[in-house]
């Protein structure tokens, strides 16, 4: 039977996909810190010798319900219809996970949660993907998770349960990958070049860096309860994708009962006045 070997919310900011020169330009004379703390992330990924990444997508937007993407491959070149300046004819090609994505829509027929099981390989890719297997991937099967944009916090959660339970009736040591950042509310376009640098000074305003830094210290408790409680108010400042990604990670490892302290695997910086981090969840000290 499967089992979930390893949890992380990690940055995919476009920025990572840019030469270390551009970055440094930039950053203001500074590399952003999440490069270096992929690293950091795959020595993590190693000892736990994951062979399944689920990535739980901030770009993969959905409406009618949750929507797993459960084709046997996917392969192709990826240009972002958002930033081509950035990202643009990056090769992607990785296998997917059928089994644990048609277990995972079984299962939430018989629980009344709305997943989809799409297995078209023409699917639309979305770069908190392609970054992701980029920097940490080593061949894992990729089961891709869409963010429902009307879900609220039961939806989350809800689903994540329903995906635990999958992966536990399915053969896989599966890592659950949170793609996403944390505040996310953009400045005007012509106040856009003041907020380019990486330092969190630059994040939008006070409210979401305090906002962001009492999520990270709460992560840093392992206090997912208080995590789950600060929501509604954490929505403020419009955490990324709703914050979605961390909410049904969270759903799988038990969600208000899950208590596996973080660490932060890079600095709290900045991306275009947005809240970015990587942390990483102890699941074995748990």
């Amino acid at each position: 039977m499967g089992e979930i070997v390893a949890a992380a919310v990690l940055s995919h900011q476009p920025g990572i996909m840019a030469p270390e020169a551009i970055r440094v330009g930039m950053g203001q004379g500074r590399d952003t810190t999440l490069v270096a703390g992929f690293e950091t992330v795959r020595k993590e990924l190693d000892r736990a010798n994951p062979d399944t990444f689920v990535i739980f997508d901030t770009h993969f937007f959905t409406t009618l319900g949750h929507v797993v993407a459960g084709a046997d491959h996917y392969q192709g070149l990826y240009t972002s219809d958002e930033l081509p300046m950035a990202i643009q004819e990056h090769p992607f090609d990785f296998p997917g996970a059928p089994q644990l994505a048609a277990r995972t829509a079984e299962l939430a027929k018989d629980e009344g949660v709305p997943v989809f099981n799409t297995t078209s390989t023409n699917i639309a890719m979305q770069y908190p993907t392609v970054n992701i297997v980029h920097y940490v991937g080593k061949g894992e099967r990729v089961l891709r998770v869409g963010t429902c944009a009307h879900a609220e916090l039961h939806n989350f959660i809800d689903f994540g349960k329903v995906l635990g339970e999958a992966i536990r009736q399915t053969d896989g040591r599966v890592a659950l990958i949170a793609s996403g950042g944390m505040s996310h509310k953009f400045p005007k376009l012509d106040d856009s070049p003041k907020h380019s640098a990486f330092d969190e000074k630059f994040v939008l305003n006070d409210e979401a860096r305090e906002k962001d830094h009492h999520v990270l210290s709460l992560w840093e408790k392992g206090d997912h309860a208080a995590v789950i409680d600060f929501y509604p108010e954490y929505e403020a400042v419009k955490p990324e994708g709703k914050f979605g990604h961390y909410l049904m990670m969270a759903g799988a490892l038990g969600g208000r009962d899950w208590s596996a302290k973080g660490r932060r695997m890079s600095e709290y910086e900045n991306a275009l006045a947005t809240g970015q981090v990587h942390v990483w969840f102890d699941l074995e000290a748990h």
